[in-house]
């Protein structure tokens, strides 16, 4: 069938409010799936390729999108691939809040309407010299990853949801409250319209090729039309509150390179780099060499 619901019941939302998808599988004549444990999910995207499904409906958090959509591209080779919708189910819902729906009968019956909005994105595609192939929409390394495991292990097991707990750490780690957040090595090349080759201690990079991100922030001012947006925060960076306001209130065009900020529209990225480092909200365990370019764009109905 060429409209597949696929969901992952154990998403944070979906399992404590249950799932939109099953409820309205049967009058959209969709095939509906459940990834489980995300074992066999490989096998499920080449299910739904080989049977020409056009539409997919993927309901969960950043997490499950991330592994599905890279269960897709990876297993497409001759299929064509198909068009995704978003669902809102998780912790962090970043994603779908970009590109997705809500989780309400009303989103889904537009998103499968011919009044649905399409729009394409390329996702990130992470590759690394070991020969692992990831895809996802936002990657970062240094001080975010540490937030993320904060956040997972202080504030969710608090009860403190998604957008809330990501405030929280944001604030510790920018403050350096707690030894959240420390330095450590990089070595970045960045592939712009020219090449930049930085080797330093580094608070962090953040990577997204995503029209905004969550909580209306939105840090990158980087100029020309590349798929990817990258942010760099040396280690002895300065004034990083006022400078996150500021680009919180829309202001894109002022130079931070004397703080320590610098922030590109890039083609590719080369990393040299061995730290704790995080994609769609998941922990990569990746080799000391790999390149972060753009994928082929992806259509997303909404």
């Amino acid at each position: 069938m060429s409209l597949w619901f696929i969901v992952n019941s154990a998403s944070a939302k979906v399992a404590k409010k249950g799932a939109l998808l099953p409820q309205y599988a049967e009058r959209f004549g969709a095939t509906l799936k459940d990834v489980g444990d995300f074992s066999q999910i490989n096998s499920l995207a080449q299910d739904a390729l080989s049977c020409g499904a056009s539409h997919i409906v993927i309901e969960g958090g950043d997490g499950t999108a991330h592994g599905i959509l890279t269960a897709f591209l990876s297993q497409s080779g001759e299929y064509p691939l198909p068009a995704f919708t978003i669902i809102a189910g998780g912790n962090t819902n970043q994603i779908a809040r970009n590109i997705g729906i809500k989780p309400t009968l009303a989103a889904l019956e537009n998103a499968l309407s011919k009044k649905a909005s399409t729009a394409q994105y390329p996702l990130l595609h992470i590759q690394d010299k070991d020969g692992q192939s990831l895809y996802g929409f936002l990657f970062s390394t240094g001080a975010l990853p540490q937030v993320t495991n904060y956040t997972t292990s202080k504030l969710h097991s608090k009860g403190l949801g998604g957008g809330t707990a990501v405030i929280g750490g944001m604030i510790k780690g920018l403050i350096g409250a707690g030894g959240i957040t420390e330095a450590t090595p990089l070595e970045l090349c960045v592939k712009a319209g020219t090449q930049e080759v930085l080797c330093a201690l580094h608070f962090g990079t953040i990577v997204t090729s995503l029209p905004g991100l969550m909580l209306k922030l939105d840090p990158f001012w980087g100029n020309g039309e590349r798929p990817l947006r990258v942010t760099y925060v040396a280690a002895n960076y300065k004034n990083l509150i006022r400078h996150t306001a500021s680009l919180w209130r829309g202001q894109k065009s002022k130079d931070r390179s004397q703080d320590g900020l610098l922030s590109w529209s890039a083609h590719s990225l080369d990393y040299g780099y061995t730290g704790p480092c995080v994609l769609d909200g998941e922990h990569l365990a990746l080799a000391s060499r790999f390149t972060v370019s753009a994928s082929a764009p992806i259509r997303f109905i909404a």
